[in-house]
């Protein structure tokens, strides 16, 4: 593990034609910490995503992770190789496989198609490690469910289950609870606490404000592409300007 942050965030920047995304922008997220980042719709919150997982190019700015390594001069690929995971709203899962199959190919080689994947037979090790997903995410027994019958909740799980086969340093959820009935909210607040560890820092975008109540430990509210509060759940909605921009709404 390298010193610094798991993820440095410093003078960000980009435009859209006139409409400026992001406007000088600084964060900085520990391990160990989830952050949720909140704000109204245009706030710059899936911008600053796709900035860090190399979707999206910025005009100026700096990002580290880790401390070291420039994810600005990297490609999306090397960006989740590098140990970056991102979830997005809508479940992306293989809905013609089955739950176990979905986790297996997460365990791919890099480089290797999936097609290829399919024929490669898992050693012991990596089909135990499927196994135990399976366990952490709270779908032991459905293993051979094809996804494509899951629930919406179900599917978040599994795609959950996907990324953290893949050993992320730092987890990108966006809005993970969107869609969700109050019992699968519930759950997945569970599993996204379960997640915290002291080498992973998890980012969390979401409008639901009990979820973001329950699971963070650091809020920082945008605003037309700047930060406009950081800190504790209890600091950002006493805070006037929050109610007035986002909260009261």
């Amino acid at each position: 593990m390298t010193d610094g942050p798991a993820l440095y965030v410093d003078g960000l920047s980009v435009r859209f034609g006139s409409l400026r995304a992001i406007d000088n922008l600084s964060l900085l997220v520990n391990r160990g910490e989830i952050r949720a980042i909140i704000g109204p719709n245009g706030a710059g919150k899936t911008t600053l995503l796709d900035i860090v997982t190399g979707k999206t190019r910025p005009d100026t700015g700096t990002v580290l992770l880790d401390g070291g390594l420039d994810l600005l001069a990297m490609s999306e690929p090397q960006i989740a190789l590098a140990g970056v995971g991102r979830k997005f709203q809508k479940p992306s899962v293989f809905e013609a496989l089955s739950v176990r199959d979905n986790l297996r190919l997460a365990l791919r080689a890099p480089g290797r198609s999936i097609f290829a994947e399919m024929g490669h037979r898992l050693g012991a090790a990596e089909e135990a490690r499927a196994e135990a997903m399976l366990e952490r995410i709270g779908m032991a027994g459905m293993g051979a469910r094809r996804a494509g019958v899951l629930s919406h909740g179900e599917k978040q799980w599994l795609e959950i289950g996907m990324l953290l086969l893949q050993e992320p340093r730092v987890l990108l959820l966006d809005e993970p609870v969107a869609g969700m009935s109050d019992s699968e909210t519930d759950r997945t607040a569970e599993l996204v606490l379960s997640l915290r560890a002291p080498d992973r820092a998890i980012v969390v975008i979401e409008h639901d404000m009990s979820f973001v109540e329950r699971i963070a430990d650091v809020v920082t509210v945008l605003h037309e592409g700047r930060t406009l509060v950081e800190g504790s759940m209890a600091r950002v909605q006493a805070d006037a300007r929050v109610r007035d921009v986002y909260l009261g709404r």
